[in-house]
């Protein structure tokens, strides 16, 4: 009887192994396309490249468009990210020490960026900021504030989780019987227990927004250019060059979810 189950679970272990390998390969072969593409030369009459060259990567990092679009890319991510946790942090205090009954009601607001379409509410916000879109400064602007709202569930649910997991009113309260103030306590001690939520928190909402095109798209046109508008721009110029663009955002993409494991597997182990 027990050779018969270790032997069920033996080709079980296989059927989930198989199963892994193909959905790895399914997704891997367009990226390995996708990068041989991108640094290929003559590629018509040959399963592979009849030759190889880096001219289409090195065109793409040396074109000053694509190093502007990229500058552009992480200013609106890093501030979006950034300033959904500086106004996200405090509601999550309050609501873990003093107003838990507020959680139905934040979950309800969390749906909305899901509930209207990029597209809609983005015609709304060009009908409201129309003056302020017209110079590149109040564009800028406008564009953070829009991705604060895509991320706000994101971000929400990151420090969220970081909160419940390090139990922050016992800790206020334990600060506070010490002789601390509860300014001091939020500084010194809620804040480093948080790092780690912090960290996911930001690499998550930057991975998620330096994808975003719909916003960028309608709202500023052509007064500067991100990632992804270059990207629209290239698509019926070269072949090459919009796989050097695609398989270079992937690699950033890449690094950015390595982070972000690595400082979840931190937390986890921690």
């Amino acid at each position: 009887m027990g050779g018969k189950q270790r032997t069920k679970s033996e080709v079980n272990k296989i059927y989930h192994s198989l199963y892994i390998l193909i959905l790895l390969t399914i997704i891997t072969i367009p990226i390995a396309s996708t990068g041989i593409y991108a640094i290929s030369g003559n590629w018509s009459q040959s399963i592979l490249p009849e030759s190889w060259t880096f001219q289409w990567l090195l065109q793409i990092w040396t074109d000053e468009r694509f190093l502007w679009a990229c500058f552009y890319s992480f200013l609106l991510c890093i501030s979006g990210a950034l300033l959904s946790i500086t106004l996200i942090f405090p509601v999550l205090l309050i609501v873990h020490t003093k107003k838990p009954h507020w959680q139905r009601w934040i979950n309800f607001v969390l749906v909305l960026p899901f509930a209207v379409p990029p597209i809609v509410s983005s015609i709304g916000v060009l009908n409201l900021y129309s003056d302020f879109l017209n110079n590149k400064i109040g564009a800028i602007l406008i564009l953070i504030g829009c991705y604060f709202t895509i991320v706000l569930p994101f971000v929400y649910r990151a420090l969220d989780s970081n909160f419940l997991a390090i139990g922050v009113k016992d800790l206020i309260e334990s600060s506070n019987l010490m002789g601390a103030t509860s300014l001091k306590t939020v500084f010194y001690v809620v804040m480093p227990n948080l790092k780690t939520g912090f960290i996911v928190a930001f690499f998550i909402s930057v991975s998620f927004l330096i994808g975003e095109f719909v916003y960028v798209n309608i709202l500023i046109g052509g007064q500067f250019e991100t990632i992804q508008i270059y990207l629209y721009s290239l698509k019926n110029l070269s072949g090459h060059l919009s796989s050097a663009v695609v398989i270079s955002y992937f690699f950033i993409l890449l690094i950015i979810t390595a982070i972000i494991n690595m400082f979840s597997g931190s937390k986890r182990r921690g």
